[in-house]
C-alpha cells in the first residue's frame, strides 16, 4: 500500500512539473525606460497607417504611368519578421538594437531590411546563420555567403494587413 502511494505521488508530481513548465515562458529582459520613448498609442499608430494607405493612393493617382508603381515601387501595408528573425539579430554579439532600411527588391516590392546594431548606434555586419543552405520559400535554394555578412528581409509581405484594435 505505502508503495502505491510513492508512485501516486511522483505521477502527481511529474504531472504538475510538465504542466508548471509548460504554462511557463521566459520573457526577453527589457529596459522599459529606454522602450517607453519609442512607444506610441495604438489609435496613433492606426492614424499613421491610415495616412500611408492614403498617401500610398494618391501617389499612385499623380503617377501618370499607372504601371510605374506596381512595377517598380510597389508598396505593402506591412511585413512580418519571425521572433526567430529577431532574436538572431538580437543575440549578435553587441547587438543593442535592430535598424529596419526600406529596399527594393528584383520584383519591384518595397521591403524591409533588418541589420543588429550596436550601443553606438553602428550597423554589425556579420555572418548570422552560418554557411548553411538557406531556403526561402518562393525562391530557388540560395546558399548563405561567408565573409560578406548577411541582413534578415524575407518577411512576410502583407498588403492587406491593417492595424485593428
Amino acid at each position: 500500500m505505502k508503495a502505491q502511494h510513492v508512485r501516486l505521488l511522483l505521477v502527481v508530481s511529474l504531472m504538475i512539473s510538465i504542466l508548471a513548465t509548460g504554462c511557463y515562458r521566459k520573457k526577453i529582459q527589457i529596459n522599459e525606460t529606454s522602450a517607453q520613448n519609442e512607444v506610441i498609442s495604438i489609435d496613433q499608430a492606426v492614424a499613421y497607417q491610415k495616412s500611408f494607405i492614403s498617401g500610398r493612393a494618391e501617389l499612385h493617382r499623380l503617377v501618370s504611368d499607372s504601371s510605374f508603381l506596381p512595377t517598380h515601387f510597389d508598396m505593402g501595408n506591412a511585413e512580418t519578421f519571425s521572433k526567430d528573425a529577431i532574436a538572431l539579430l538580437l543575440n549578435v554579439d553587441g547587438a543593442d538594437s535592430v535598424r529596419i532600411y526600406r529596399g527594393v527588391n528584383e520584383k519591384g516590392q518595397v521591403n524591409f531590411i533588418l541589420l543588429p546594431v550596436d550601443k553606438n548606434g553602428k550597423d554589425i555586419i556579420t555572418t548570422l546563420i552560418g554557411n548553411k543552405l538557406v531556403l526561402i520559400p518562393g525562391i530557388p535554394k540560395v546558399q548563405a555567403q561567408s565573409g560578406g555578412g548577411q541582413a534578415v528581409e524575407q518577411g512576410q509581405n502583407c498588403p492587406p494587413c491593417q492595424i485593428m484594435k
